[in-house]
């Protein structure tokens, strides 16, 4: 069993990696501390719950002769095993198909290339890295895997749990444990990777600069299309939600006195609703691809985005004024069948009335036979190499309508 030293001393040594590593914090701080003995050194799952050995805790913190020593080798573990999670390493295994085993070490391979700010390599428990093998670092797990070199055996190798390769392990809390959703965990790895890419030239290395540039970046290139494709009031500002009003009297009223003359009022930026296909077929990446395209859409559009989660109906708007926003967001409702058509009837009755609909679903749904008076924009999110996927008809609809967006 764990004592309030090894609790207290592993606590700390999150806190010193988030001191050294601040854009780490929020995904180091979303942890639950879970003891058990039947991890060697540490272990992850994909919902943030963390595994640690006390007796390897306590081990680091004794062994060393410098107490700072101490909590910087136990800093590397909490960024190894966050890294898993933040490099979605059991959603690749998956796509991979690979062996779990070796994919985990390949994984290792991929996030144990730099050694960050403030942590050292544990001394009782030395990491494997791409020099142990003869290869280059900053490379990817998948290309890792196809090298033969990392086939050897002989190296100690650490099981990191199912965040590291999607396989649960038997000392996982699984229904007991910390759960977060899947727009949770895509706003963790979001704001770290907002974070990363505040920091100076030089401070964060290449194989975090490309996950960067991939996370924070959408598949659309949604200030182009929202010029081209959506109403002209939003790319321009020039509005369409004017109208007449008494509330406040004409500047040309001395003019035409007695009469009093109304003015023009309103909203000068047009109005966008973003309906998310929250289905059970959306789980996992086709949600986190959604998220992210609505991350696109917030931080390109600079406006108010009307957001409306739908399965089978459409459930209560939310309303998003940046990117921050989604931070707001702890789970989108839904995870049933799919119709976007109720969804898109939501927005539809909208006061104002959007001057736009885009529709981020992954083309399980029925669609709208008629069009329905307010421009259309449906973003049909697939996974890659599907040689077909299922669109609104055509007509009412023509291919400047749709938007195929691939997961990855």
């Amino acid at each position: 069993m764990f004592s309030p030293d090894e609790n207290g001393f592993l606590r700390l040594s999150r806190a010193y990696a988030a001191k050294h590593l601040p854009w780490f914090a929020p995904a180091l701080y979303r942890c639950h501390i879970v003891f058990t003995e039947q991890v060697p050194v540490a272990a992850i799952d994909p919902h943030y719950n963390i595994y640690w050995n006390p007796g390897t805790v306590k081990l680091i913190r004794t062994s060393t002769h410098e107490r700072e020593r101490g909590l910087a080798e136990l800093a590397f573990i909490w960024i190894h095993e966050i890294s898993h999670n933040l490099r979605e390493h059991y959603h690749r295994r998956q796509e991979f198909d690979a062996k779990t085993d070796r994919w985990n070490c390949c994984a290792d391979l991929e996030i144990n290339d730099v050694l960050w700010l403030g942590t050292r390599h544990p001394t009782l428990f030395p990491p494997i890295l791409p020099a142990n093998f003869h290869l280059p670092g900053g490379q990817l797990a998948e290309w890792y895997y196809r090298q033969e070199a990392t086939k050897s055996q002989g190296m100690l190798l650490l099981d990191c749990g199912s965040g590291a390769h999607g396989k649960v392990r038997p000392w996982e809390l699984q229904e007991k444990g910390q759960r977060l959703s899947d727009i949770q965990l895509q706003i963790i790895r979001r704001t770290v990777a907002l974070e990363m890419s505040k920091q100076p030239l030089g401070a964060i290395s290449g194989g975090w600069k490309m996950w960067i540039t991939h996370t924070l970046h959408p598949k659309a290139d949604w200030r182009k299309i929202l010029k081209q494709r959506l109403a002209t009031s939003i790319a321009v500002g020039s509005g369409s939600k004017i109208d007449y009003s008494f509330r406040r009297p004409s500047r040309k009223h001395a003019v035409y006195a007695p009469f009093i003359l109304p003015v023009l009022v309103g909203s000068r930026h047009g109005q966008l609703a973003v309906v998310i296909d929250t289905s059970g077929s959306m789980t996992g990446q086709p949600l986190s691809q959604a998220v992210a395209e609505l991350y696109g859409i917030l931080r390109q559009a600079h406006q108010y985005v009307t957001l409306i989660p739908c399965d089978v109906i459409g459930y209560k708007p939310v309303i998003l004024g940046s990117a921050n926003d989604l931070r707001k967001i702890l789970e989108l409702p839904g995870g049933g069948g799919t119709n976007m058509v109720n969804g898109i009837m939501t927005a539809s009755a909208l006061k104002p009335q959007p001057d736009t609909i885009l529709v981020l679903t992954d083309g399980q749904t029925p669609y709208p036979s008629e069009k329905i008076g307010i421009p259309l924009i449906f973003g049909i999110i697939s996974p890659p190499g599907i040689a077909h996927i299922s669109k609104p008809p055509c007509p009412p609809w023509g291919n400047d309508s749709v938007i195929e967006i691939e997961i990855g």
